[in-house]
């Protein structure tokens, strides 16, 4: 297997787990594991040919969200594989929203999940999976949620491309105010950045004018 793969697990027992269970695919020496969201990050930037990350969404300091968000900007071609013991469906469509292509129950078992790894990297995953001990679920779209009127405005016209800037100017708002309504609409998709505010308004149901 060309590249490399990086772990990001502070349980230590599972991490080994997780190190086992990649080697005999990437090798011992392309296998890499961190115990933080912030050391991992410094391992991927360092890391040219990485190829696929395995993050547990529930690290201390920085939350899943932010973290898969940021790693997702540092290598936007590895695919990221979330392992995660939380079942909650929100925390789920978070994490696949800010960039997760699956998220994977800590309780399946090992072969569940090395067949979910090599699938990925065969790229027989098209569509974003959620994974559990009873096999797949679905991934519930409630609906972009609730937002003042405002913000639906600078959400449609951050979607078809326009800067804070331009924003502002269709608007008539001061490109401060529309950092403020920007900053706001993440928080409410719980996302890190405009590309994934766009997607997750998208899969949310937004129609936007290309």
């Amino acid at each position: 297997m060309n590249g490399s793969a990086l772990i990001v697990e502070d349980h230590p027992l599972y991490r080994e787990a997780l190190i086992s269970l990649l080697r005999p695919v990437f090798g011992e020496r392309e296998v890499k594991a961190a115990s933080s969201a912030e050391e991992g990050l410094r391992m991927a930037v360092a890391t040219p040919d990485l190829r696929l990350i395995l993050l547990d969404p529930g690290l201390p300091r920085m939350n899943g969200v932010e973290a898969i968000g940021a790693f997702s900007r540092a290598h936007p071609s590895a695919l990221i594989i979330a392992v995660s013991a939380s079942d909650d469906r929100r925390e789920v469509a978070a994490a696949l929203r800010a960039g997760a292509l699956v998220f994977v129950s800590k309780a399946v078992p090992a072969g569940v999940l090395s067949g979910v790894v090599a699938d990925a990297l065969a790229g027989k995953v098209q569509t974003v999976r959620w994974i559990t001990p009873d096999g797949d679920q679905t991934i519930a779209e409630e609906g972009l949620p609730e937002m003042p009127p405002r913000q639906r405005e600078v959400l449609t016209l951050l979607c078809q491309g326009h800067s804070n800037k331009e924003i502002g100017l269709r608007l008539n708002l001061a490109e401060v105010t529309v950092k403020m309504h920007v900053s706001s609409i993440f928080r409410l998709l719980q996302v890190a950045s405009r590309t994934q505010a766009i997607l997750a308004a998208r899969r949310l149901g937004l129609q936007v004018a290309a």
